[in-house]
Formats: C-alpha cells, sequence, structure tokens
C-alpha cells in the first residue's frame, strides 16, 4: 500500500499520517468490544451496543470478503490481550477499561459526536469515538482501508469528522417508481458506508394512509410496516430516515381523485387551497396516519412550487394580504399540525425567495431546503438564507432525470459548489437529490456516483475535485476494473454535452429515444454529427458494461448502465434514419425502392424497440414494485404505435410514386396528432397554469 493509494479514502479524511509498518491479520485476529456493566439484561432492539456489534459484523465480512480470514468478534469487560487485536472503543469509560489513551480531534462542537480516530500499529488496530456514531464511521473508514490493503493494513492515524452536521440522499418515490424494501435497506447501507446520514423518500402520494386508503391505492405505496421496518434498519446504519409528505403544491395526485377535487385551488389540481378548512384536516388526518412510522423528529413538507396558489379559491386572499403572505400562513398551519406529533418542519425554499420580506417572520425552528439543480460558478441564494438567521441546507442533484445517462459534469459543478457555498452561509446540512420527472425510467444504479459524490463534498465541505474522488470511488465501489469503467460512464456522459443536446434541467438523449419518428424536436434540432459521436459513445460504452458485468461484484449497476447504453445507441439510430428520410423525400430522384427501404428501417426500429423494452422492464422489477411501470411502458407503447403510422404514410407515399405521383416532401398530410412525451406534455399542463 503506497502512500498515495491509502489517501483514495471516500470521503477523504480531514487528517490522515502514515508511519512505518503494518498490521498483518490471520485466523488469530479478534475485533474486540468492550462490555460495560449496562449491557447486563438491557434491552434488545436498537440500542448503542446493538448498532456496535452491527459495525463490527461489517468489518468482520469486509475482512472476509478482502482476505479470506475468519476473524472472530469478542466482548470483554477487560482486555485478555493486547496484540493482533481491533479494538473498538466508545467513550472515556471504555478507553480506561482497555487501557487505550483516547486520541482527540479537532471537530466542532456541532459535530463532534460524528468525529472518531482511527490508529493502526504492527501490534493493534484502534478505533476510537466519543459516541457511537463516530465510531461506526471509523468502522466505515476502516472497511475501506482493508479493502484496499487486504490482509497487510498500513500502520497510520486517522483523525476525522465532517464539516456538515446533516448529509443526506432524497430519493423520489412519487413519480411512478416505488423501490422495494430490499433495495431501500441496500440504499441506506450504501449511503451509511460513505458516511451520509439522512434519507428521505419523496412522496406525494405512495404510502399507505389508513384514514384515506384511496390515495396511493394500487401505486406500489408503502406500509406502515415498511416504514417501521426501514427507520430500524437506518437506526442501526446511524441514518436518520426523515418523513417526508408535499402539502401544497404537487398535490395533483391526490387532487384528481373524485373525493378530494374540491380542495383544489384551481381547475388544473395542482395545488391543495388553503382557503378550506378542510385542507387541513386532511393533512392533519394524513400526518397522523404517515408520522407515527418514523422516529425522526424531522418532517419535510416539502410546499414547493405552487404555481396556482391565489388564482382560484384563495384569490380573495391573496389579493387582500397578498400571496406570499397566503403561502406564509400556510406554512405556519402546517408547523402546528406537525407540532402534534412532535415533529420540526422542514421546507423548500423555492417560494419564499420570491417574497424574501417574509423570510424573518418564520419561526426559528423551521429548516429552510434551498435548491438548484444547475452548475454555476456560484450560489448566491445560500447568502440570502444564511443571513436570514434560519437554519437551511443546501440541495443540489445528481442529473439523472430528464436524461437517459445523469450528466455527471452538470451534477458535480452543481454539488461541489452549492455544498461549498452552504457551509460559507452557514448551512446545517446537505440534501443531495434524485428526482423522477415523467416516470422515473432512469435506474437507481446509475445515481450511485452522484450519491457518493454528494458524500464526499458534505463530509469535506465542497473540496473534493472530481479527480480525487473517482481516485476513491473507482477502486472501493466499482472495483479492479474501474478504470475502463469509468471511461465507459465518460463517454455516457459526454452525449448530454453534444451540440443540441444539452439543455436546462435535462438531456435530449431521452427525448430523441420517445420523440415523434418523422416530425419529432429531435429531427430537426439535432446535427448529424451529434448522432453519429453519439451512437459511437454509447456503443462503445455498452461493450465495455457487457463485458464486465457477469464477473462483477456489482453486475445489476452494469446491466443498468449497459441497458442505457443501448438505449442512447438506439436514439442516435432512430433520429438519424428519420433524417435520412426527410431529406430524401425532397430528393427529386427519390423511387419507390429507396421508400421501401425507409419502410424497412422503421419496421427494424420497431422490433429493436420490443427488445429494448422488454430489457427495460426486467431491470426495472430488479429493484422497483410493479407500481406504475405502464407510464414508462406507455412511452415505448406510443413510440411504436407512431412507428406503425409512419409506416403507413410512407407506404402511400411510395404507392404515389408507383403510380406517377409525387411524395409530400414537406409531410404536409402526415399527421402526428397530439403526440407528446415528457416535458413536453407537462408544458402543455402548465400552460394552463399560465406558467408557460
Amino acid at each position: 500500500m503506497t502512500e498515495n493509494a491509502l489517501l483514495h479514502l471516500l470521503p477523504r479524511p480531514k487528517e490522515l499520517v502514515l508511519q512505518a509498518g503494518s498490521f498483518e491479520m490471520d485466523d488469530d485476529t479478534l475485533i474486540l468490544l468492550p462490555a460495560t456493566p449496562g449491557d447486563v439484561g438491557a434491552q434488545r432492539g436498537c440500542a448503542p451496543t446493538d448498532s456496535l456489534f452491527c459495525a463490527a459484523q461489517q468489518l468482520k465480512e469486509e475482512i472476509g470478503r478482502a482476505t479470506g480470514v475468519a476473524v472472530d468478534i469478542v466482548k470483554r469487560f477487560r482486555p485478555h490481550r493486547t496484540d493482533n487485536v481491533i479494538l473498538l472503543i466508545c467513550g472515556q469509560e471504555q478507553a480506561a477499561a482497555f487501557g487505550v489513551e483516547p486520541l482527540r480531534t479537532a471537530a466542532p462542537e456541532a459535530v463532534a459526536d460524528q468525529s472518531y480516530a482511527l490508529t493502526i500499529t504492527p501490534q493493534a488496530v484502534t478505533l476510537y469515538a466519543g459516541c457511537p456514531t463516530g465510531l461506526f464511521y471509523a468502522v466505515q473508514t476502516l472497511r475501506q482501508v482493508v479493502r484496499l490493503s487486504e490482509d497487510r493494513l498500513p500502520a497510520l492515524t486517522i483523525r476525522d469528522w465532517p464539516t456538515l452536521r446533516y448529509r443526506g440522499l432524497m430519493l423520489d418515490i412519487s413519480r411512478r417508481k416505488v423501490p422495494t424494501l430490499k433495495t431501500l435497506k441496500e440504499l441506506a447501507e450504501v449511503l451509511s458506508a460513505y458516511k451520509l446520514n439522512v434519507l428521505q423518500l419523496y412522496t406525494e402520494h405512495t404510502f399507505q394512509f389508513a384514514r384515506h386508503p384511496q390515495i396511493g391505492a394500487g401505486c406500489g405505496s408503502l406500509s406502515s410496516e415498511d416504514i417501521v421496518a426501514l427507520d430500524e434498519h437506518c437506526r442501526r446504519l446511524h441514518v436518520e430516515l426523515m418523513p417526508n409528505l408535499q402539502s401544497f403544491g404537487h398535490f395533483h395526485n391526490t387532487l384528481i381523485l373524485p373525493e378530494y377535487q374540491h380542495l383544489a385551488e384551481t381547475d388544473v389540481r395542482w395545488t391543495l387551497s388553503p382557503a378550506f378548512e378542510e385542507s387541513y384536516t386532511l393533512l392533519d388526518e394524513l400526518y397522523g396516519d404517515m408520522l407515527p412510522s418514523f422516529t425522526s423528529t424531522t418532517f419535510n413538507v416539502d410546499c414547493d412550487e405552487t404555481y396556482d396558489l391565489g388564482r382560484g379559491a384563495s384569490k380573495a386572499q391573496a389579493e387582500e394580504i397578498g400571496v406570499g403572505r397566503v403561502y406564509l400562513n400556510h406554512i405556519l398551519r402546517v408547523r402546528e399540525l406537525a407540532a402534534r406529533y412532535g415533529r420540526r418542519i422542514q421546507v423548500w425554499g423555492d417560494i419564499l425567495l420570491h417574497h424574501p420580506e417574509l423570510i424573518a417572520e418564520l419561526p426559528e425552528d423551521v429548516t429552510l431546503l434551498d435548491w438548484h439543480y444547475e452548475a454555476a460558478d456560484e450560489y448566491p441564494t445560500a447568502r440570502t438564507f444564511g443571513a436570514s438567521g434560519r437554519p437551511f441546507w443546501v440541495c443540489p442533484g445528481v442529473s439523472s432525470w430528464n436524461t437517459l445517462f445523469p450528466r455527471l459534469h452538470n451534477a458535480n459543478v452543481n454539488i461541489r459548489n452549492f455544498v461549498r457555498d452552504g457551509v460559507a452561509a452557514g448551512a446545517q446540512g446537505m440534501l443531495n437529490t434524485d428526482w423522477g420527472d415523467y416516470g422515473h425510467y432512469q435506474p437507481l444504479g446509475l445515481s450511485w456516483y452522484g450519491y457518493l459524490f454528494g458524500a464526499a463534498q458534505a463530509w469535506t465541505g465542497g473540496t473534493t475535485s472530481d479527480e480525487e474522488f473517482e481516485a476513491a470511488f473507482g477502486p472501493l465501489f466499482l472495483g479492479p476494473e474501474h478504470e475502463v469503467i469509468l471511461d465507459a460512464m465518460h463517454r455516457l456522459a459526454r452525449t448530454n454535452t453534444l451540440p443540441g443536446v444539452g439543455q436546462f434541467n435535462r438531456s435530449h438523449t431521452v427525448l430523441a429515444l420517445f420523440d415523434e419518428p418523422l416530425t419529432g424536436e429531435t429531427v430537426t434540432g439535432l446535427p448529424a454529427e451529434t448522432l453519429s459521436e453519439m451512437l459511437a459513445l454509447a456503443e462503445e460504452a455498452a461493450v465495455t458494461f457487457e463485458i464486465i458485468a457477469p464477473d462483477h461484484p456489482r453486475p445489476l449497476t452494469l446491466y443498468e448502465m449497459a441497458s442505457v447504453a443501448h438505449l442512447t445507441a438506439y436514439a442516435a439510430r432512430k433520429v438519424a434514419l428519420a433524417q435520412e428520410i426527410r431529406q430524401g423525400l425532397r430528393d427529386a430522384h427519390v423511387d419507390a425502392d429507396r421508400i421501401h427501404g425507409y419502410i424497412l428501417g422503421l419496421q427494424a426500429l420497431d422490433a429493436e424497440l420490443e427488445e429494448l423494452r422488454a430489457e427495460f422492464e426486467v431491470l426495472w422489477l430488479a429493484r422497483a414494485q410493479r407500481s406504475e411501470i405502464h407510464v414508462a411502458l406507455g412511452y415505448f407503447a406510443n413510440l411504436r404505435a407512431r412507428y406503425r403510422a409512419a409506416i403507413l404514410w410512407l407506404e402511400q407515399q411510395r404507392q404515389a410514386l408507383l403510380q406517377g405521383r409525387p411524395v409530400d416532401a414537406e409531410l404536409r398530410t402526415y399527421n402526428p396528432g397530439d403526440y407528446a412525451v415528457l416535458w413536453q406534455e407537462a408544458e402543455r399542463f402548465f400552460k394552463q397554469l399560465g406558467i408557460l
């Protein structure tokens, strides 16, 4: 193990000093846990001792995977030996009992309970922390050292602590994809291994509400039992599972139900109206059904993007006191409701940024969530919220939505710079986001990179470079063949930055896939050179993923990447054929045989699309419930219908040529109908709100 390789830990420790020698593990090595008198007769559950044993088991399994050595876990009131042991020590009392001199860290008081020290000498390994959480993080760091070093651990001293107290991920489970409980538990395990400590599941309707069973019915909604099980699992991993329930805008999935339509602000049924007292009765009952399943005292009530507020039922209120104060009054009511269940609320900050004069009227226990998802050199809103004196978190995103493969460069700049500016402005935390716009068609495995990049930045305060991150992420997460895998990932990521592809909060790779096959926006908007390069990049990446996947420790993730590479290559060929058809129809020398060739090309694309759809479905079900997969599969079905229409129209043009008549070179007789996909559909909806 060289010094350069050892520095590639994720996240990067605050202090690391290498020393001479190494600790060699063998079958006689012990993981030694201190026992205390308080352990006698203790209740089983999620007590700190149980959490520590969970961490010790993780370490034992890590050592077994890396070395084949089967170490034993032993609990003792006093050590029976001091050599060839791995000591897990929590607090000064245990340190004194085991004759260990605690290593102090320079951690600020706000994160002192998450600080730890790790010492490796040729005789022993000592992990020390003043609190169970810090000791858990010490174990996670040692697991990484084991993974990189195998049975010879380099002598070293690490002192470490996070820059931000709260380091989280919010996963959208309300855009038609609800992960299985197994997937959510795995997610918590991976996040905690890289020292993220908050998990939120963005929920609009996908929870089984006992008093309102119509909400989320048939949507794969999580049950109270699911949440209780996940909450317990998270606590063992020192992850706080924070409840999240949309409570104002984005209420469409509930307001479209007949039982609740009368509570909508306007006929578009987007925002829950504050004009009706029944709205608060509903929220109170939803909170009462949902919140008891969580142990966290923090509750994200969302309340963002209330586009039609003050335009319908609350119009009179808005005209009297202003729409900003209507919004503020709702937040105050929601805060009161949440307090009945012992919760403090978080609120997305976008609406308040339009009414900054009202921020000072918010109670000081309301946490503001400042969200931005596009790369920028700086994020001034962090200073706005910091100056308000209210607690706030910065909320970047992994840029996996509205695209086929994540927009990695955008995400990296967004996450790193936003965290940096948040730290400078006094943010308490970071909540990285993974949204699922328009059906959550992106596989979860594509987001691991962004999740762990966020973990690195939140721990180090936005000071980790891309190169430093990948030097750790590659070998730790992707394994021995990480260099070729990362190269393939960056090839796919480059498809998002080709001319004509990159857009605000989206990439036209996915629009190219599902766009109308003859008249779509990408047919005229993407240069031929872009399509050619997109095809080459995607095909090269697909080959890499498919070759490595069968023997890789994370085969599902690589198969997900391969599938997306196939879809990207397909999209490029599809649009390229459409451009060839459009150009060919304008050729004065076009003949029936050439048009027949176009028809055969579309038929081949149609058949291939069914194969891609089947692959998409298999991978969806590998991590998620079937729930509302029909939304995403509908894109495939609707495109196949358009293929049939295009083929029929081209056959009409072929017949026209055979009969001596000209073709419709400008497609005036071609009728795409009202075909629209993804954000094209959403734009129609928001036009009703007067937003577009």
